[in-house]
C-alpha cells in the first residue's frame, strides 16, 4: 500500500513538473576521449577487446567495456525521469555499477552477473562509499535463470517499479528476450530497457564466431520491440536505436510479470514475427 502511495505521488509530481527530472544527478567530466570522472570516481571507457581483456578495473580506475557515445547516448534518454531502482544485467569487472551508482544516487541498484569471480574493487567501492543498502551484486547468476532472477527481484524490489534496465549481458537472443519478458513488466511507465551490443549480427567478425555460430540475432529482439511499440504503444511507448544499443520505454498498461512475452506482442499483418535476423 505504501509502495503504491509513494508511485501515485510520484506520477502526480511528474506531471505538475512537466515530465523535466527532479532528482539530481552527477554529471560526468571527460577528461579525455575515453576517461572520465563522475563524483570523484574515475573510469577508462573502451570496446577494443584487446584493452578490455588485458587492463582491469584498479582502485583508481573502473574499466567500461562501453564508447563513451554509448554512455551518453544512454543517460541521454534518463534526462526526463527519476532513476530511483536499476537493474544492471552483466557487469563484466563491475565498473558500469560504479558508474551508475556514480551518476544517479538510486535507491537500490541490483547487478547481475553470470561469472562468479571476484570482484574486489567493487566491493572496496560498495564499502568506501557506504552503499551495502543500496548496491546488491548477485554472481554466478544467468539472466536466463528466470526462476532465481525472479525470486532476487522479489526479494529485492518487491512491488517497487523499476526504472533504469541495462542489459549488457550475453547478447544472445533467447537469453536476453527470456531477461526482457521478466523485467519490463516491473518497470515504471517512462522507464528505460537498455540493450546493449545488439548489432552483432551484421558484423562479420562477431556471427562467424564460435560464441554467435548459428544464434539468431540479438537484432530480432530489437525489431520485436519496434514492432510493438506500433501494434501496442501502451506498453512500448517508444524505441530508440543507435548503433551499439537500443533503449525501449515503458508505457503505461498494466502487465503481469511471468505471463508477458514480446513475442506475442510483436505482430505484422496479425502474425507473429519469425526470427529472420
Amino acid at each position: 500500500m505504501v509502495n503504491k502511495f509513494r508511485e501515485a505521488i510520484s506520477t502526480a509530481l511528474h506531471s505538475i513538473s512537466g515530465g523535466s527530472r527532479k532528482k539530481k544527478v552527477q554529471p560526468i567530466a571527460w577528461s579525455e576521449r575515453n576517461r572520465c570522472t563522475v563524483g570523484g570516481v574515475n573510469f577508462f571507457a573502451t570496446v577494443d577487446d584487446s584493452e578490455y581483456h588485458e587492463i582491469t578495473s584498479s582502485d583508481n580506475e573502473f574499466l567500461l567495456v562501453k564508447t563513451r557515445e554509448m554512455i551518453e547516448a544512454e543517460l541521454d534518454c534518463t534526462s526526463k525521469i527519476d532513476v530511483n531502482n536499476i537493474v544492471d544485467i552483466g557487469v563484466w569487472q563491475g565498473g558500469s555499477v560504479a558508474l551508475l551508482d556514480r551518476v544517479f544516487r538510486p535507491d537500490k541498484l541490483v547487478a547481475v552477473e553470470y561469472s562468479t569471480r571476484e570482484l574486489p574493487h567493487l566491493d572496496a567501492y560498495i564499502e568506501r562509499y557506504s552503499r551495502q543498502d543500496n548496491v546488491r551484486l548477485y554472481k554466478g547468476l544467468s539472466q536466463a535463470d528466470i526462476s532465481r532472477f525472479r525470486e532476487l527481484l522479489d526479494a529485492e524490489f518487491g512491488d517497487e517499479k523499476i526504472d533504469l534496465v541495462i542489459d549488457d549481458a550475453s547478447h544472445q537472443y533467447l537469453e536476453t528476450m527470456l531477461s526482457f519478458n521478466l523485467v519490463f513488466p516491473r518497470m515504471s511507465e517512462g522507464g528505460i530497457f537498455v540493450i546493449e551490443d545488439w548489432q552483432w549480427s551484421t558484423m562479420e567478425a562477431h556471427y562467424n564466431s564460435d560464441y554467435f555460430d548459428g544464434k539468431e540475432g540479438l537484432a530480432n529482439l530489437v525489431l520485436q520491440c519496434v514492432m510493438s511499440c506500433a501494434c501496442r504503444p501502451d506498453i512500448v511507448r517508444e524505441v530508440i536505436v543507435k548503433n551499439h544499443s537500443v533503449m525501449v520505454v515503458r508505457g503505461d498498461a498494466e502487465l503481469q510479470s511471468g505471463a508477458f512475452d514480446i513475442t506475442d506482442i510483436a505482430r505484422n499483418k496479425g502474425e507473429v514475427i519469425p526470427l529472420v535476423l
